[in-house]
């Protein structure tokens, strides 16, 4: 009889992979027409040349990209940020967002789930925001394209014990190499003809695991084969020459075309940020294609209609230390993180919560990842005391009920 390990490894030569879990969870499809895009700025972005410059603070302090005057009175960003300054009337920007841990890995699954979890184990993990999503929602838009959507990869975007059903859906540049079975109808339903063999062989063994792998199965086979396909055609796009320069920008106009095609929650990575030397040459690279596809990603949100819909989260794992090192960058610090919001549905255009003279960390109206956690699914219309039964047979909260709404309760 064929093994769990066994039935994985088929399975992965066929270009599928499957996560395990068990949940007992209530589908609920809400009407609320909202979305996310989540850009994650992986490595440890620095808070201080990117939106909380410290003009005044000493020179081995202040942004050593100088800053720029944002069209909002009183929010400065980063001085290579010149074409997203233009667009500070879009943005909340926190500059008291901050938690307690400078590891990497621990950091980021903080943030991606607004769960503490030091060290990153496995017994203390917590689902990500857009597994959360697919949970509430329903895992599928009614045209089959999937609700949570990785066109980045990123650490702890998982769904945990939740189980496989909502990890989302890898649409990774690794991940799209399925879709060019677009067209070759014949070549994949033979592939689906083993897949079904090999699930007969496997069911008995483990109906859990076997449950979780058909329900991902369906989810992939709506991709390569419905009407869901035409989102991922990006070159198709009426602003394709807008982006079309490098991956990070096709990958920007693919989350729009996907949340237009009905995904709820859509995760972008542009990583490259752990600057522990000579900060100002890397950010000269990393930083003025950001400032370029950012902005041009805002613009796009609100000539498509979507500025009401979607809420565009950019953030980081942590900060960076407010002091240049001696190799002429700043090292690990979690007391401030980098955080703006774009979204047409609450007031923009603001500074919110207030950092030390030296942006060492908060002083007034501090924010915390959970905080965030329910301000994204306050907007994705989830229900702050709704809670499931996970594997261990305990009820888990989705947010805790101290959390606020920092874009209505800061």
């Amino acid at each position: 009889m064929m093994n769990r390990r066994d039935f994985l490894a088929s399975t992965s030569a066929l270009g599928i992979t499957l996560t395990n879990g068990n949940i007992s969870f209530a589908e609920t499809n809400k009407d609320k027409d909202t979305a996310v895009i989540y850009l994650f700025l992986s490595g440890g972005a620095t808070h201080i040349e990117t939106f909380n410059p410290i003009p005044n603070a000493p020179a081995d302090r202040r942004s050593v990209t100088g800053h720029v005057n944002t069209n909002v009175a009183g929010m400065q960003f980063g001085g290579l940020f010149k074409n997203l300054a233009r667009q500070g009337d879009r943005i909340a920007n926190f500059h008291s967002f901050h938690h307690r841990d400078a590891n990497h890995d621990s950091a980021q699954h903080w943030v991606m789930t607004g769960e503490a979890n030091f060290g990153a184990g496995t017994t203390q993990k917590w689902p990500s925001y857009g597994s959360v999503t697919s949970g509430f929602h329903g895992t599928n838009a009614e045209n089959g394209l999937p609700t949570y959507i990785k066109v980045n990869s990123l650490r702890h975007d998982d769904a945990a014990w939740m189980g496989g059903k909502y990890t989302g859906y890898d649409a990774t540049r690794e991940g799209r190499k399925d879709l060019k079975l677009l067209g070759e109808d014949k070549k994949f339903q033979r592939k689906l003809s083993i897949l079904s063999m090999l699930e007969k062989n496997y069911k008995a063994k483990d109906e859990q695991i076997a449950k979780s792998w058909n329900d991902l199965k369906e989810q992939a086979v709506n991709v390569i084969l419905g009407e869901a396909s035409k989102a991922f055609r990006v070159e198709e796009d009426r602003e394709y020459n807008d982006y079309k320069d490098n991956n990070f920008g096709k990958d920007i106009l693919t989350a729009v075309r996907l949340i237009e095609a009905g995904s709820k929650f859509v995760t972008l990575n542009y990583g490259g940020w752990d600057m522990h030397n000579s900060i100002e040459n890397s950010l000269n690279n990393r930083q003025v294609m950001l400032d370029n596809y950012l902005s041009k990603l805002i613009m796009t949100i609100e000539k498509r209609g979507l500025y009401e819909k979607v809420m565009l989260v950019v953030t980081s794992e942590f900060g960076r230390t407010p002091k240049i090192n001696g190799n002429a960058g700043r090292d690990h610090w979690a007391r401030l993180i980098p955080l703006i919001i774009s979204s047409g549905s609450h007031d923009m255009g603001r500074v919110i919560g207030k950092s030390t003279a030296n942006a060492e960390e908060a002083s007034d109206d501090p924010v915390q990842p959970e905080d965030l956690r329910w301000t994204i699914f306050d907007h994705l219309g989830i229900d702050k005391k709704m809670s499931w039964t996970a594997i261990d047979g305990r009820p888990h909260y989705l947010v805790k009920e101290s959390a606020k709404n920092i874009l209505k309760d800061v």
